[in-house]
């Protein structure tokens, strides 16, 4: 435990200088965002204020950020010549080294930026109110179920960027993004062919398949909504448990097998 805690350090302490210029991006652009719109209402003479740009740049800032910065976290330690040893003659053990940088990209990144989005806030909109008389509208991440939803998508998708940086050499955000769109595309394209065999087998070739989607079934809610629940019970499960577990795991063996090769 003391040896993860000691790499999560290094991580921060690493990637500070990167992590503290993102944060004042973050804040000058929310910060500028509310200041236009203060000025567009003062000087347009708007009956009444837009809402906070808070709510509306969060998921940007989380999953696109997020995923691009994930991306990035092996590139130096894995695959750069400058660094890659150092990374390898740390005095912990591969999984220790892995769990260092898949915590701070699953857990600590979306705590940051949830931080600074509130904080930024909580400085910016005295200031409007001071300045523009502006409403206070501060962010809150708690509002109804968009952060939960948000962050059961980040831990997915998360996940397979992750792989994505452990995988390729260089380009890793657009090339995780490429090799997604063509699993994806397979994945559709088998989808379809087999909808397709079972409507042939159901209701012969000679019937168009979207005719069948104009017949009337008078046993379907009877007959199908057991199947439908269950499908998508276990689709939930595939896609929040299996799919990131397996690129975790995939991950971590990707990490293994470059430390006993290609950083030797």
């Amino acid at each position: 435990m003391n040896r993860l805690l000691a790499l999560i350090k290094r991580e921060w302490k690493t990637g500070q200088r990167d992590y503290t210029i993102y944060g004042l991006v973050v804040v000058l652009l929310l910060f500028g965002f509310e200041t236009m719109q203060s000025l567009i209402v003062r000087y347009t003479g708007m009956a009444s204020f837009p809402m906070e740009v808070y709510s509306e740049m969060f998921p940007g800032f989380l999953l696109l950020g997020g995923f691009i910065t994930t991306s990035m976290m092996f590139s130096e330690d894995m695959y750069s010549k400058n660094s890659q040893h150092n990374w390898l003659m740390l005095p912990a053990t591969n999984l220790e080294k892995f769990l260092s940088k898949a915590l701070v990209s699953t857990i600590a990144y979306p705590i940051a930026v949830t931080l600074v989005f509130f904080l930024t806030s909580v400085v910016t909109e005295p200031i409007q109110l001071l300045i523009f008389g502006s409403p206070v509208g501060l962010f809150n991440p708690f509002k109804g179920n968009e952060l939960g939803m948000l962050l059961a998508q980040y831990w997915v998708w998360n996940s397979v960027f992750i792989l994505g940086a452990a995988y390729f050499h260089k380009a890793h955000f657009v090339k995780t993004v490429l090799a997604v769109g063509v699993i994806a595309l397979g994945f559709g394209g088998l989808a379809l062919l087999f909808t397709r065999l079972v409507f042939a087998i159901k209701f012969g070739s000679t019937v168009n398949f979207f005719d069948t989607l104009n017949f009337n079934y008078p046993d379907f809610p009877e007959n199908s909504m057991l199947s439908i629940k269950v499908f998508t019970g276990i689709s939930n499960v595939l896609y929040y448990a299996v799919l990131p577990l397996f690129c975790m795991v995939t991950a971590f063996f990707r990490v293994e097998e470059v430390q006993a090769t290609d950083a030797v």
